[in-house]
């Protein structure tokens, strides 16, 4: 029987993630590790950088085609993103530069 002060280690290291602001560090450092697959490797070759930061990812690009492309596809792209990241929605805003 558990008593009401625990909890699993899952819940733990997330209170203990968010009590620390390492939340979302932790987030944007899976984000930049698993662009290619996240994105797709068209979008990837031509990506510079990529930031997130209060709920709001900026993907940095090289072609000036691929970012009025990514504009156009912006809300896709961002479902997309959301759904592979832990299925849901934890990016509000896609920004494209």
């Amino acid at each position: 029987m558990k008593k009401s002060n625990e909890m699993s280690l899952g819940d733990a290291i997330k209170a203990f993630l968010k009590v620390n602001d390492l939340d979302e560090k932790l987030l944007e450092k899976e984000i930049y590790a698993r662009w290619e697959e996240l994105a797709g490797t068209a979008i990837n070759n031509r990506t510079n950088k990529v930031a997130y930061r209060n709920e709001v990812l900026t993907v940095y690009v090289n072609s000036s085609v691929l970012r009025n492309e990514l504009n156009l596809k912006r809300t896709s792209l961002l479902e997309k993103v959301n759904l592979k990241l832990r299925g849901k929605a934890v990016i509000r805003e896609i920004h494209i530069r």
